[in-house]
């Protein structure tokens, strides 16, 4: 029994010393190509909602990753992403325009899974994403002309401009999302890669401010606004280990 344990123990010590001389640490630039939504469309209590419209965005971001082998791997990012929602509808003869823009400081921390080869590999990362709200800002027309309808806020008690250009006081300062990236990683020269594929989110929590869940005016009901997005992302990495 005893040169049993011994055994397993110097297998484990083996397979602990094989791990870490295979771990390694890289860093790297990435963008994104997005299009993203919001579920749910806040409009404030008025009597119609609007078409939602195709809506493009996009972020940048650092990108450090420490793989415990070849295969797994942590990677963490620090970056800049623009999401939100485009509308546009025609109610009672009139034309109606809103472009919502949320400016966000995201940290993604995503566990990644990579094939094995020389030259190309393909990858598939997953985890939570924290977003700082920056700013949100809004464009909103009717009939190409400034929307500065007022109306009342029953939870505030004050009448506000439906139509005011800032609007980050409507919405939630922290999003917490869902993550998933696809793609494939190709070698152009020793410890130098790039990478390409698709990323996909969905947040969790509801990004309207609780002072701005106002009830749709027809169904008498709030529904909670999500932030969702998709998109394609390139980046290029570095490994300071052989």
């Amino acid at each position: 029994m005893k040169k049993i344990f011994t055994l397993l123990t110097l297998a484990g010590l083996l397979f602990a010393g094989t791990a870490l001389s295979q771990s390694r640490l890289s860093f790297g630039l990435a963008g994104s190509f997005l299009t993203s939504g919001i579920t749910n469309q806040n409009n404030y209590g008025l009597p119609f909602e609007m078409d939602y419209a195709i809506t493009l965005g996009g972020a940048g971001n650092l990108h450090m990753e420490y793989d415990f082998n070849k295969h797994l791997g942590l990677v963490l990012q620090v970056g800049y992403t623009n999401l939100g929602q485009n509308y546009t509808d025609v109610y009672m003869d009139t034309n109606y325009i809103r472009r919502i823009q949320l400016n966000y400081l995201t940290i993604p921390l995503m566990f990644k899974f990579r094939t094995g080869g020389e030259v190309a590999r393909f990858f598939v990362m997953a985890g939570p994403q924290i977003s700082y709200l920056l700013s949100a800002t809004q464009v909103y027309y009717k009939q190409d002309l400034a929307y500065n309808k007022e109306a009342w806020n029953d939870i505030t008690k004050h009448w506000v401009k439906i139509g005011s250009s800032t609007i980050t006081d409507r919405y939630n300062s922290i999003d917490v999302s869902a993550r998933i990236d696809l793609g494939v990683e190709i070698s152009i020269i020793k410890n130098l890669w790039i990478n390409g594929g698709i990323t996909m989110g969905y947040g969790f929590l509801d990004i309207n401010a609780s002072d701005w869940r106002i009830p749709d005016n027809s169904s008498n009901t709030y529904n909670p606004s999500h932030n969702l997005f998709g998109g394609f992302n390139v980046g290029i990495n570095y490994c300071f280990q052989p």
